[in-house]
């Protein structure tokens, strides 16, 4: 109980930043909902006068759920694909 009323705030910005975001990235493949989801959170960041009741959350959600998020994005690749990724971005490293 005490998790979700010190991260339920920014947890749930967080939400309502993504969904929106995914979608938007679904309809315009070409920009990607992580570029949508940048852009929606530099508009409310303007527009948010007080912000301490969303950071303990949204830290959370740049720390640990990321990172679980990354990690799940790996277990959906397979070897084939990291190879052919990786011989891609090879030039740009």
């Amino acid at each position: 109980m005490n998790f979700i009323k010190k991260n339920g705030a920014g947890l749930s910005l967080c939400l309502i930043i993504a969904v929106p975001a995914w979608f938007l990235g679904q309809a315009v493949p070409v920009i990607g909902g992580p570029v949508f989801s940048i852009l929606i959170g530099m508009v409310i960041t303007l527009f948010l006068t007080i912000k301490d009741p969303f950071t303990p959350g949204i830290n959370y959600t740049s720390k640990k759920i990321l990172q679980a998020a990354v990690v799940f994005l790996g277990f959906g690749m397979n070897l084939t694909e990291i190879l052919a990724k990786g011989k891609q971005s090879l030039p740009i490293i």
